[in-house]
C-alpha cells in the first residue's frame, strides 16, 4: 500500500498548468511586444519543447527545442523577429519578445510546453493599434453667423472615436464618417458648424479604449465668420503688378498682352529652353523674395485649373509632380465637379460657398502665409501656412483635353471697393 501512495504521488509530482498572459494584450504597430509563459507549480523546462504559435499550433512563431532555438521552423513573417528570453528557464519561465508589430500580427497566440509525459498550454489574444495622422482643420464654408469646419485623419485602427470640443472641454454634437481603406486601416473625416463668437475648438481622434488620443485645435476669429472681408480689404492695399513670362509657357498656351493665357490644340514652335515648363502652365516674370503681395485671376468658368506661387527653382521639366509644399508648390485648385483643394502637404478638400470666378492671391512671405479669396463674394477661401525660402512666383495652370476650347485664364485689374 505504501508503495502504491508513493508511486501516485511521483505521478502527481509530474503534472503542471501553464500560465500565459491573463488578459488580451494591446500595443501600437511598430512597437514590441512581449508575451509571458510559466509553469505552475514551479518546474524547470530545460529539457522541455516550448512553442509559441498563432491561431493553430502548426503555425510556429518561436520554437525551442532539444535544448535550443529552431529557427528554421518559424513562420517566414516571424524570421529574424523573435526572440525568446530563457534566463528563468530552470524555474519554468519564459517570455517571448515580438519586435516590430505589424497590423498583421493581430490575432490569438498560444504557448504550449510539453515534455516526455505530459504537455499544457495557454492562450490569449494580441490586439495592434495603429496611431493615426494628427487631425487637420479646415474651414469648408460659411452660413449666416457660422462657420463650416471640417476634421480629417487616416491611418488608424481598430475604429477609433472622434470628438468636437469646445475651449471648456464640452463635447459638441457633429456628423462623423469613418471608412476602412484597402489596408483595413480606418480614415475619419468629422464636420462641424460653429456659431458666431466661438474661440478654440479642438477635434480629437482616440483609441475605443482611449489608450491613444492626438487632437487639432483652431481659433476662430470673428472676421472668418464675416467671410474674410476685413482680411481680403487688408490684402488687396498690396496689389501689386503681375504679367506672365511667355518663355516659361507650355507650348500648347498662347500669352496675349502678357496677362492671358489661351489653350490651342496644336502646340507653337517655340524654344525649348530650360525655363520652359512641360506641365500645362506658366508663371509671371515678378518674383518674390520679401513682402506682401496681392494679385487677382479671372477662372471664369473653367475647369482643371491651379492657381498660386512657385519657387523659382521647381523642376521644370517634370510634368506630373505633386502641386505640394513639399515640391515647391502652394496652390488652390480646381478639379471637375466643383471639387476645390489645396496640399499641405496632405490632400484638402474645400467648400467655397459659391464658385469663384475671380481668385484673389495674396503673398504674405515674412508671415509664412499666402490666402486665397473669392473676390465674387469677398470670402476667405483659405490660407496655406508655410515657411517660405527663395524666390517665389505667381504660378498658373491650367488641364486641357483633346478637342476641348476652355476660356483664357488671365491676370485682371484689381477694383478696390
Amino acid at each position: 500500500m505504501l508503495m502504491l501512495v508513493l508511486s501516485l504521488l511521483k505521478l502527481g509530482s509530474g503534472r503542471w498548468q501553464v500560465i500565459g498572459p491573463d488578459r488580451t494584450i494591446q500595443v501600437l504597430a511598430g512597437e514590441d511586444a512581449e508575451f509571458s509563459c510559466f509553469l505552475s507549480p514551479e518546474a524547470s523546462a530545460e529539457a522541455m519543447e516550448v512553442r509559441f504559435f498563432k491561431d493553430r499550433f502548426s503555425a510556429v512563431v518561436h520554437l525551442y527545442k532539444d535544448g535550443k532555438d529552431q529557427e528554421n521552423m518559424k513562420m517566414p513573417e516571424y524570421q529574424r523577429r523573435t526572440e525568446l528570453v530563457k534566463d528563468f528557464l530552470a524555474e519554468g519561465r519564459v517570455s517571448l519578445r515580438l519586435k516590430q508589430v505589424t497590423p498583421l500580427d493581430a490575432g490569438l497566440y498560444g504557448c504550449w510546453f510539453g515534455s516526455q509525459t505530459y504537455e499544457q498550454e495557454a492562450f490569449w489574444e494580441l490586439r495592434v493599434a495603429e496611431l493615426g495622422s494628427v487631425p487637420l482643420i479646415s474651414i469648408t464654408g460659411y452660413v449666416p453667423g457660422g462657420v463650416q469646419l471640417l476634421c480629417q485623419s487616416s491611418g488608424w485602427f481598430p475604429r477609433p472615436q472622434v470628438k468636437w470640443k469646445d475651449s471648456r472641454g464640452t463635447v459638441l454634437p457633429s456628423d462623423s464618417k469613418v471608412n476602412a481603406d484597402r489596408h483595413g486601416l480606418f480614415d475619419v473625416e468629422t464636420s462641424l458648424t460653429i456659431q458666431e463668437n466661438s474661440r478654440n475648438i479642438s477635434c480629437s481622434i482616440e483609441h475605443s479604449d482611449q489608450s491613444q488620443e492626438v487632437e487639432s485645435r483652431v481659433c476662430v476669429r470673428d472676421w472668418e465668420v464675416t467671410h474674410g472681408h476685413a482680411e481680403w480689404r487688408e490684402a488687396q492695399k498690396h496689389t501689386v503688378e503681375v504679367t506672365l513670362d511667355p518663355d516659361t509657357a507650355h507650348p500648347q498656351f498662347h500669352i496675349s498682352n502678357l496677362r492671358a493665357m489661351c489653350y490651342r490644340n496644336v502646340p507653337q514652335d517655340v524654344p525649348q529652353t530650360e525655363k520652359r515648363f512641360t506641365r500645362k502652365c506658366v508663371v509671371a516674370t515678378q518674383a518674390f523674395q520679401t513682402g506682401k503681395h496681392y494679385w487677382e485671376v479671372d477662372v471664369g468658368c473653367n475647369e482643371y485649373w491651379s492657381l498660386g506661387v512657385c519657387r523659382d527653382d521647381v523642376d521644370r521639366r517634370d510634368k506630373s509632380g505633386i502641386l505640394s509644399p513639399n515640391y515647391g508648390y502652394w496652390v488652390l485648385g480646381l478639379r471637375a465637379d466643383q471639387n476645390y483643394f489645396t496640399i499641405n502637404p496632405s490632400i484638402i478638400n474645400l467648400s467655397p460657398k459659391t464658385p469663384p470666378r475671380r481668385v484673389g492671391i495674396f503673398l504674405d512671405y515674412e508671415g509664412g502665409a499666402i490666402s486665397f479669396f473669392n473676390v465674387n463674394d469677398e470670402s476667405l477661401i483659405y490660407t496655406l501656412t508655410h515657411p517660405f525660402h527663395g524666390l517665389l512666383r505667381p504660378y498658373l495652370e491650367h488641364q486641357t483635353y483633346e478637342g476641348e476650347n476652355p476660356h483664357p485664364i488671365s491676370i485682371c485689374p484689381v477694383s478696390l471697393r
